[in-house]
C-alpha cells in the first residue's frame, strides 16, 4: 500500500465526508417517516374513538419537515460545502503564525 499525497488524502477526507452526508440524512429520512407514521396514526384513531377533533400530528410534521428539508439541502443540494469550510478553516488555523514557547 503507498502512501498517500497530501492532495489525495484531502479528495478521500472530502469524498468520506459527503458520503456521511448523505447517509446521514437517508437514516434522518427514514426516522422521520416512521415517527410521522406513528403520531398521524396515533392522531387519526384518537379523533376516530374519543372526542378529540384536532389534528395536532400536522405540528411536528411541518416542524420536523422543515429540519429534514434543510438537512436535504445540505447533503444532497450544497454537496461538501460544510466539509470545505471545514477544510479551509483548518488551513487558516495551520497557516497562522504561531507563539511558540
Amino acid at each position: 500500500m503507498k502512501a498517500l499525497t497530501l492532495d489525495e488524502y484531502q479528495e478521500a477526507e472530502f469524498e468520506v465526508g459527503v458520503a456521511e452526508e448523505k447517509r446521514g440524512f437517508k437514516i434522518h429520512a427514514a426516522v422521520f417517516a416512521l415517527v410521522m407514521t406513528g403520531l398521524i396514526v396515533l392522531n387519526t384513531l384518537l379523533i376516530a374513538y374519543t372526542g378529540a377533533d384536532f389534528p395536532w400530528a400536522v405540528f411536528p410534521l411541518v416542524g420536523w419537515g422543515i429540519g429534514l428539508t434543510f438537512h436535504y439541502r445540505e447533503a444532497y443540494r450544497d454537496e461538501g460545502y460544510g466539509i470545505r469550510a471545514h477544510q479551509k478553516a483548518i488551513e487558516r488555523y495551520a497557516h497562522r503564525p504561531h507563539a511558540r514557547a
